[in-house]
């Protein structure tokens, strides 16, 4: 088995690391970013280094795509004309069920002998590398399972339609990516006047049980690293809310918090060096 990335960042490094040490699985991967951001990486855990989409679609047997989610469907049209026979095609994005959906539609069109898996990630993947909990739906999960259990992954199928799995990640994601916005907003209010750490005191007073100051500083940690990704990913789930029915009334009013977050982060010359520089940053563009 050759197993393809298309997408070699940070989730899909640690996947493939911890692939690597379970046994020897031949591996390649393409990242549309530039060489001196990946290739490195990939050359220190033996994995071949592709130019294209095309290439790795071409020559490996099962195809994990880890692309951002707003890339999902494009690179899927780039890939399924040159999948071969029998490909598995496994799409860890986090989107909704209606881009699942239609990413599945993409691959059996193009190659209806291929199988799709569409993989929801339910936890942050590098503490867990390639033991990171998965959910996976399509007319591919049973083999994804098969193919990957024996290395050590923990993946659970859920029959039905493509999408529930989506729905599953999705529903996470707007508690866990709400939270985030909210802490971002309060902290960054807070932090105008030196008042982040009492606000965080308090919060770890009124529930002693749960060290919500630990919580609010790793999301705020994450945000820092991945502002723009987790943006688009809660605006995902408020389309995936309407989808089903449901007004996004919180959800998108956190998307337009983590939207504007991404947008300063965007804007900076150099990274913060802290969490708290983060903050104090965040409150210095409102001001602005």
């Amino acid at each position: 088995m050759k197993l393809g990335f298309i997408g070699f960042g940070e989730a899909a490094s640690a996947i493939a690391s911890g692939l690597r040490q379970a046994g020897a699985i031949d591996m390649a991967a393409y990242d549309a970013a530039p060489a001196e951001s990946w290739r490195p990486r990939a050359e220190e855990l033996g994995v071949s280094c592709k130019a294209s989409v095309a290439e790795v679609a071409g020559e490996c047997h099962v195809i994990f795509s880890l692309v951002p989610a707003q890339a999902a469907l494009e690179v899927a049209k780039q890939a399924a004309p040159h999948l071969s026979e029998g490909t598995l095609y496994a799409d860890f994005t986090s989107c909704s069920p209606a881009v699942k959906r239609a990413i599945g539609d993409v691959i059996s069109r193009h190659r209806p002998s291929a199988q799709y898996a569409a993989v929801a990630v339910m936890s942050a993947v590098k503490p867990h590398g390639h033991r990171v909990p998965l959910v996976v739906d399509g007319d591919g999960a049973r083999r994804f399972q098969a193919a990957f259990t024996p290395y050590g992954c923990r993946i659970e199928v859920l029959d039905g339609k493509v999408g529930g799995a989506a729905l599953l990640k999705m529903c996470r994601s707007a508690v866990l990516k709400g939270l985030e916005a909210l802490f971002l907003e309060a902290l960054a209010a807070a932090e105008k006047m030196g008042l982040a750490d009492r606000v965080l005191a308090s919060l770890d007073a009124s529930f002693p049980e749960h060290h919500l100051r630990d919580l609010a500083l790793y999301l705020v940690e994450r945000n820092l690293e991945h502002a723009d990704r987790r943006a688009h990913e809660l605006g995902e789930v408020a389309e995936t809310l309407c989808s089903v029915g449901v007004e996004p009334l919180v959800a998108e009013a956190g998307y337009r918090r983590l939207a504007r977050v991404a947008q300063v982060r965007a804007a900076l010359k150099q990274r913060p060096e802290d969490v708290r520089a983060w903050l104090r940053s965040l409150a210095n563009a409102e001001d602005a």
